[in-house]
């Protein structure tokens, strides 16, 4: 049996390590050349940062403590990143060209990873902040010897000429589940499950100098995930030429997609999402397709005649027919095509690769649906959709509101020609069978 003498040189010497450890990561935060921010997940207001925010914007960070984080961060409409009361909406991701706003009113180009940390029931949001001119003068150098690579938000992996790797941060050591001794016997073709993809990844280099692509992974375990990843080769005077790789699992868009509907981006008649939650999810759609120029349509769908439906049977009925519009859409379309309630009636289903699809097999496709739908529960209504179909080739210039734009044009078209056909008195005294 332990006695009190035996347990407190046990607890000192405890104390001591966590003290070290403690003592350490100060020494990291407050000598950082990034500019960290911790900031309270609930209130928005800044809790710590770091000493760099005083070289590079000019603050004092007494000064800043307690502040909420739009201090620094202003609510750019034309920023990829939204704050709402001082909050971010996106809290797991990295952002280039993040407008930062310094001490005298200026405001300077950062880049910027941003991530949700819970610990002890409580909840904060670290903010890493870092000078856009660094990474572009000296980009593989400053990733290859800056040690805070070890806290980046991807897994950064470093290779030599002949591909051994010879560095992995802790998120790579994560990721694929090796000790960093482990880790650093293989080469990244050891971390792949599939040669031709290291050869593939490997000819591209030489020709390019620089990759770009989602790869599938392999684990220690076997087990594989898929990842998407960027490389870059680095030619350094007087150095020997390196690889340099950055790989984020895509299974974060999970957690990302959980966060959203946390941010009451979804419609909470439907289940889909809302204005918001669409124009957010459509955005990060067509930036991560940009490179591979795809084909990208837009579906705009309109329910006929709700407000009739409202007047004249009751919102209940109307709220009815907007879930079963909402059911429909979820039947006709893939989980990676993003559905959304934009408002009222309307609907919209954005999505790729969609070279032969037409307006006419889309109307085919959700007329079989709805009739299916309606025969296994009848309603009390007649169910009638416009619809307006616009696709293009995803390029430079395509902005989710002029595919907006677009697809509504020609979906009032279709509605215009449906209102000689279905009337008033179709939609309430029709006899079940769907337009």
């Amino acid at each position: 049996m332990e006695t009190t003498s035996d347990i407190v040189p046990d607890l000192k010497k405890e104390n001591a390590q966590l003290q070290h450890q403690l003592n350490s990561l100060e020494l990291v935060f407050r000598n950082a050349v990034d500019i960290l921010v911790v900031v309270d997940a609930a209130s928005g207001t800044i809790q710590r940062i770091s000493d760099a925010v005083e070289a590079v914007l000019g603050y004092k960070r007494s000064n800043l403590i307690g502040k909420k984080l739009t201090e620094i961060l202003p609510d750019d409409k034309t920023s990829n990143l939204k704050l709402q009361d001082g909050i971010p909406e996106i809290v797991d991701g990295v952002f280039l060209d993040q407008k930062v706003k310094c001490h005298d009113g200026s405001f300077k180009s950062m880049d910027m990873t941003i991530s949700l940390v819970n610990s002890n029931d409580q909840s904060v949001i670290l903010l890493t902040l870092r000078d856009t001119s660094q990474r572009k003068r000296h980009q593989g150098d400053m990733i290859k010897k800056n040690s805070a690579l070890d806290s980046a938000l991807s897994a950064m992996i470093i290779t030599n000429s002949s591909w051994k790797i010879d560095y992995a941060n802790v998120e790579a050591l994560n990721y694929w589940r090796y000790s960093r001794t482990d880790m650093l016997n293989l080469d990244i073709s050891d971390l792949l499950p599939y040669m031709g993809d290291f050869d593939s990844l490997m000819e591209c280099m030489e020709e390019r100098g620089q990759w770009d692509d989602e790869i599938e992974c392999q684990r220690r375990d076997s087990t594989t995930f898929i990842a998407h990843a960027t490389a870059i080769r680095v030619d350094t005077d007087g150095e020997e030429q390196c690889y340099i790789f950055s790989f984020l699992d895509i299974t974060k868009r999970v957690r990302l997609e959980k966060r959203l509907t946390e941010l009451s981006l979804r419609d909470s008649l439907t289940g889909l999402y809302n204005r918001r939650g669409f124009m957010t999810l459509g955005k990060q759609l067509l930036d991560s397709s940009l490179r591979k120029q795809p084909e990208i349509g837009l579906l705009y769908v309109d329910l006929d005649y709700l407000k009739l439906l409202n007047d004249k049977l009751g919102h209940s009925e109307g709220d009815k027919a907007l879930v079963i519009t909402a059911r429909v859409l979820k039947s006709c379309f893939r989980d990676s095509d993003i559905i959304a309630r934009l408002g009222g009636d309307e609907f919209v289903v954005l999505f790729l690769d969609t070279p032969g699809l037409t307006v006419e097999s889309i109307r085919t496709r959700i007329d079989r649906q709805l009739k299916e739908t309606v025969d296994t529960k009848p309603t009390p209504f007649r169910l009638s959709l416009s619809i307006g179909y616009y696709s293009t080739v995803l390029c430079y210039q395509t902005q989710i509101g002029m595919l907006l734009s677009s697809a509504d044009s020609l979906m009032y078209e279709d509605k215009e020609k449906r209102r000689k056909s279905v009337t008033e008195a179709d939609i309430l005294l029709g006899n079940d069978q769907q337009t």
